[in-house]
């Protein structure tokens, strides 16, 4: 069983930094405003996100199937020899590290993509407004365009 729970390990350290190249790659799109690029890597991602929950998920049943009352990884650690132990450990301490390093990659890539966002919506706002007529009254209600003529004025004079 211990092998078993090395290999799920082993594809989660090497799923979480296939994450972390996706996770630049999708940066490297966002800056390049390239959106069909950004929307193939956010499915690559997302898939890649389930199948890390599978592993994690499969790694509880094992785990809890090795010793029934640990809830995680770590409470396994001290019922292993001191070799395991210490491998277990120096791992969680990369994935933890790597988990640290694709939740910050993941942040600026949110907040990217919410900039690009509202510029654009800023800049469509502003087009809009630059368009628009300044004057209300230049079409008439049946909508077409609408003939100003100045108020009339009373001419006075002596004849």
């Amino acid at each position: 069983m211990l092998e078993r729970i090395k290999a799920n390990l082993h594809r989660q350290e090497k799923g979480l930094l296939l994450l972390s190249s996706l996770l630049e790659e999708e940066f490297t799109h966002l800056t390049g405003r390239d959106p069909k690029a950004v929307t193939g890597c956010e499915f690559s991602i997302q898939e890649l996100i389930k199948q890390l929950a599978g592993e994690r998920l499969e790694l509880k049943g094992m785990v809890s199937t090795v010793a029934p009352e640990a809830t995680s990884l770590r409470d396994l650690i001290p019922t292993l020899d001191v070799d395991d132990a210490q491998g277990f450990e120096a791992f969680l301490l990369f994935v933890d590290t790597l988990e640290q390093k694709c939740a910050i990659l993941a942040e600026k890539n949110s907040r990217m993509a919410f900039a690009l966002a509202e510029q654009s919506k800023n800049m469509l706002d502003f087009i809009h407004k630059q368009i628009q007529p300044k004057n209300k009254d230049t079409y008439a209600k049946n909508g077409r365009y609408q003939n100003h003529r100045p108020e009339a004025a009373l001419f006075r004079g002596r004849s």
